[in-house]
């Protein structure tokens, strides 16, 4: 059995969320520019997020989760790149037109249904980097779709929204954003649960970046992309993780995930079959704090120093769960942990200690079993320490139950972040269902067919269509793949369809031109074609043709056509050659090589240098050989 028929059989599935930023000038709801700054920012303002009841009377559990954090949130501003909209003290300008059109283009580049009216929502956003608390965002198209291996993966929706501020520091209470990329225009594409394996998550992820990187509507570089994946197995439950950098970590992060969701369902079973269920989880809390005065331990004595609480909480029927792992060199109580460090704000680690690991946070055998004893334990229950600030640590108490609540329950609803190798932590509560509402501050924009069809007959033709056609050309799929999404690509696909050239060769040389920008290479695409045609007729030489190449990209002097017409072959009959072989014929005869090999290799040498490499090298080696 392979590792993937082993995650289908767990009933496997994943659904993507890919965020690109879009190529635009400004940014979508008010006219800043919309470039990064890692320069020192001109100001900052300090604010607090609170909850509100909804139109319902109801608080979101992501906001009421954000709120026991008691954070304050700083924000880097900078007077080029931020405005009172950023701050919430300005409404809306009008949508960026600009963006809307990319978004709109690449909606049908995904096949997707275009929307007949835009109307713009507000979709809580609750972490502090948005400072409005929510983000403004439209549906543009729904229904589309991207072909895999014989089969359509469905996308659901595709929205044109605002991006979210930039995270510099999370420390304790205190977390700073840096407002720059605070409200680019950004694309989300979401699609269906439709990846049974952490292989096809990679491969699907990999695929919509590239068709949406090959328009040449997005930007590129670090940051400008940030993939989720929603994974889920039988009898467990949707959990997130969050702002995966590369798709190729897609594979490995979901079939952790799939691993720690099938742990988590063993843990619910053993609970069940001892009695333990949401009903008899008491969790008595204990202070601790005046019991060790006499104990020997670095966080005792670093707590006596700050004036710090200790506090336990006695968890029924949990002994042995808390040493379960749960991810590669994780283990359940470090699902406790993530939720204190988070929530509780309790952040330098370790900030828990557990009775299952007698020797975790410096705790002896010994010094447990007195703490099991002060806490009324009986063989079956386990023991969770926290300590810090009074009111963090009785946060974190309740946190702590609330999690070994959930245990009872199996797979918590969740956002996790990536910390490396496949293995997450948690980030926060899953946001529910209701977040989106309508803004007031927003009209709908009509779209129209006239519209549409403008923008339809100015799309580029789709990634994996362009690499179908190159590959029965003859181009590999690894050259097709980095082609596509190359600065180069619409030149290659000229030099591939009006050329013989082959594609391998053809790409070796537009590598030369890495650095020249699409003006240079698309202006000049017929001077290219005359190149490589000239180069087919073994009127160049392959080193010429690649010498040629790199004089264009580093923006040589004098013309393609005049390029060409300085490193015309030249005839290996001609006097001058013929001249020139029989003179170092005559130089090397008395001199000593290896072999006649060596003695031909090295004539040949200096012929070709001797004409700049504008000879025909075989050629010229069928001339040397004659008589030698």
């Amino acid at each position: 059995m392979t590792n993937n028929d082993k995650y289908r059989q767990l009933g496997f599935k994943c659904g993507l969320e890919i965020h690109q930023q879009l190529l635009t000038e400004k940014k979508l709801f008010c006219r800043c520019p919309a470039y990064y700054r890692n320069d020192r920012p001109d100001g900052q303002i300090v604010r607090h997020m609170r909850p509100t009841l909804s139109e319902l009377g109801e608080y979101d559990g992501t906001a009421l989760m954000e709120f026991k954090t008691k954070k304050n949130i700083t924000y880097q501003l900078y007077r080029e790149n931020s405005c009172t909209y950023e701050l919430d003290d300005t409404p809306p300008f009008p949508i960026n037109r600009q963006a809307l059109e990319i978004a709109l283009k690449l909606a049908m580049l995904l096949n997707c249904a275009v929307v007949d009216e835009l109307h713009v929502s507000r979709k809580q956003y609750l972490d502090g980097s948005i400072p409005t608390g929510f983000q403004r965002t439209a549906i543009v198209g729904v229904d589309g779709w991207v072909p895999y291996k014989g089969r359509k993966i469905h996308i659901t929706h595709l929205c044109l929204e605002e991006d979210a501020c930039r995270e510099v520091s999370d420390i304790g209470h205190e977390i700073i954003f840096r407002t720059d990329r605070l409200s680019m225009p950004l694309l989300e594409v979401i699609t269906a649960p439709d990846m049974l394996d952490p292989t096809e998550a990679m491969e699907v992820n990999a695929l919509i970046g590239m068709i949406l990187k090959a328009s040449g509507l997005v930007r590129r570089g670090i940051g400008s992309v940030r993939q989720d994946v929603n994974v889920s197995i039988a009898g467990g439950d949707r959990v997130e993780i969050k702002g995966t950098p590369h798709s190729w970590m897609s594979g490995e992060l979901t079939a952790i995930e799939a691993e720690r969701q099938a742990a988590l369902l063993g843990i619910k079973e053993t609970l069940r079959l001892r009695g333990i269920n949401d009903k008899t989880l008491h969790g008595e809390k204990f202070d601790l704090t005046d019991s060790f005065a006499d104990l020997k331990n670095p966080i005792i004595e670093e707590s006596r120093v700050n004036g710090w609480k200790i506090k336990g909480i006695k968890l029924d029927g949990f002994a042995g769960i808390m040493s379960r792992p749960v991810q590669p060199g994780k283990f359940f109580a470090d699902e406790l942990a993530g939720r204190v460090r988070v929530i509780a704000c309790l952040d330098r680690m370790p900030n828990i200690a557990v009775s299952d690991i007698p020797q975790s946070a410096g705790f002896t055998v010994e010094s447990w079993l007195r703490i099991r004893k002060q806490c009324g334990c009986k063989h079956t229950d386990a023991v969770v320490l926290t300590w810090g600030a009074e009111d963090d640590v009785n946060t974190a108490l309740s946190e702590i139950k609330i999690r070994a609540i959930e245990a009872t329950r199996g797979v918590p609803q969740e956002t996790r972040q990536s910390i490396g190798s496949g293995v997450t932590d948690f980030e926060r509560i899953l946001p529910g269902a209701d977040r989106m509402y309508p803004d007031t501050d927003s009209p709908p924009v009509k779209i129209t067919a006239e519209w549409l069809d403008r923008l339809r007959a100015e799309l580029p033709e789709p990634a994996y269509k362009l690499i179908d056609k190159w590959e029965k050309k003859g181009a590999s799929t690894d050259i097709a793949e980095k082609a596509v999404v190359s600065p180069q690509a619409a030149l290659f696909d000229r030099l591939v369809n009006d050329t013989e050239t082959n594609p391998g060769l053809i790409w070796s040389g537009l590598k030369k031109l890495s650095g020249s920008d699409h003006l240079f290479l698309n202006g000049n695409a017929q001077h290219f074609i005359t190149l490589f045609k000239t180069y087919e007729a073994k009127k160049i030489t392959r080193d010429s043709l690649f010498d040629i190449l790199e004089q264009a990209g580093r923006g040589g002097n004098g013309s393609i056509p005049d390029m060409i017409e300085n490193h015309a072959l030249v005839d290996i009959d001609s006097p001058e050659v013929t001249a020139l072989i029989a003179e170092f014929k005559s130089e090397t005869a008395d001199m000593i090589f290896r072999s006649d090999d060596d003695r031909i290799n090295y004539i040949c040498g200096r012929i070709k240098a001797s004409f700049g490499g504008r000879v025909d090298g075989a050629g010229v080696r069928g001339r040397v050989v004659d008589g030698v």
